[in-house]
């Protein structure tokens, strides 16, 4: 079989999920192409998916990315009807670099020049304290460590920054009022969510979150393709 050369409009790679943005899109942000709640914010420290590895990894800086549709990967912005991109004429960066018939490129700028949360706010708003909050009570280096490790005083501790990830993201949307999309873009993924394939789960009793040894299950699967996408509830169902 012949290998590409130019684009087939396939769709596979817009599946795959949304693209990081990095600093040659602050304009499509400023000019309202792409929203803040458009994006999903992985914070430093967490794992994410680095496609020169294929593994899920801790990401070394904070990203910024296009959502996915509902709860799977598909980016946002792609129209299954005709597999094309409704913003096309405003795609980030990386989608104007990808080739996924030569993709040596786009990898080169895994982790270079990227978005932050910073950059995208004002930096008189009141919410980078909350922001700041945030990471100070719930670091991602530390979660992600942790995780891979649970044994007695680091259950305790992934509890209490679980609970901590819960009760700012509550407090916040309470007192401004944001949707549950602004917040994936002010907060990240809640802690609980990024259980998967640790051996731990969160369950609510009495009102009150706890985690729990479960069964170890695979990280890349059909449990972790919610990494980059939205979820449905702020709290563990």
């Amino acid at each position: 079989m012949t290998e590409p050369t130019t684009c087939r409009q396939c769709g596979t790679c817009c599946r795959k999920g949304g693209p990081a943005l990095n600093r040659d899109d602050l304009a499509l942000v400023r000019q309202g192409y792409i929203r803040h709640d458009q994006l999903l914010t992985i914070r430093q420290g967490e794992r994410g998916y680095n496609p020169a590895t294929g593994r899920l990894e801790p990401v070394p800086v904070e990203l910024l990315k296009i959502r996915g549709q509902g709860s799977g990967w598909t980016c946002l912005f792609f129209a299954e009807a005709n597999n094309g991109c409704t913003i096309y004429a405003h795609r980030p960066a990386t989608c104007r670099i990808l080739k996924c018939w030569q993709p040596e490129a786009l990898l080169a700028t895994i982790y270079q020049n990227t978005l932050r949360r910073a950059d995208l706010i004002n930096p008189n708003d009141p919410i980078l304290a909350e922001i700041d909050r945030h990471e100070r009570a719930c670091p991602g280096k530390e979660f992600t460590e942790l995780l891979a490790d649970t044994d007695r005083d680091s259950l305790a501790r992934l509890t209490e920054m679980v609970r901590a990830d819960l009760a700012i993201r509550g407090e916040v949307a309470h007192k401004v009022g944001i949707s549950l999309e602004m917040e994936f873009f002010l907060f990240g993924r809640p802690l609980f969510k990024q259980l998967t394939g640790s051996g731990l789960e969160c369950v609510e009793e009495g009102g009150r979150i706890s985690l729990q040894r479960n069964s170890p299950r695979p990280q890349v699967g059909e449990g972790s393709k919610d990494m980059f996408g939205m979820q449905n509830s702020r709290l563990p169902k």
